[in-house]
């Protein structure tokens, strides 16, 4: 199985080997700076199921976390907590067909938008869940 992604422009690609997991809206602030929009649902994979195809991301360490973007056009695109980190977590829309990979939960609600409704049949965490 390969699902295929990339950024606005088509300059980065990426092909994933597996179906993203832990499928999460994320509201927090730095979520929503970094792609200019209220929150980004992000899926996880395994580092080694994430190849890009074309292109090469621009790496931003910021808050002890990296970010990746396209540095053709700055579609954000990964977060990873380490360079060394199993997962990786892509941005859903960015996939070319996110339409299957509907969140599962919320997280960061400390910092949603209060114009942001949200689906209240999903599970909610002010932050981060431990698990």
């Amino acid at each position: 199985m390969e699902l295929v992604g990339g950024c606005v422009c088509g300059g980065t690609r990426y092909v994933l080997k597996s179906r993203p997991l832990a499928l999460i809206d994320c509201h927090c602030i730095d979520c929503r700076r970094s792609a200019g929009a209220p929150y980004i649902t992000w899926g996880s994979v395994p580092r080694d199921d994430l190849v890009i195809t074309k292109g090469e991301p621009r790496k931003i360490a910021y808050a002890n976390r990296i970010r990746s973007f396209a540095a053709c056009c700055g579609t954000h695109l990964f977060f990873e907590d380490t360079k060394d980190s199993e997962m990786i977590d892509v941005t859903i829309a960015s996939l070319d067909d996110p339409a299957p990979f509907a969140p599962q939960k919320v997280i960061f609600l400390e910092d949603k938008l209060p114009w942001v409704a949200l689906d209240e049949s999903l599970p909610s965490f002010p932050k981060t869940p431990q698990t």
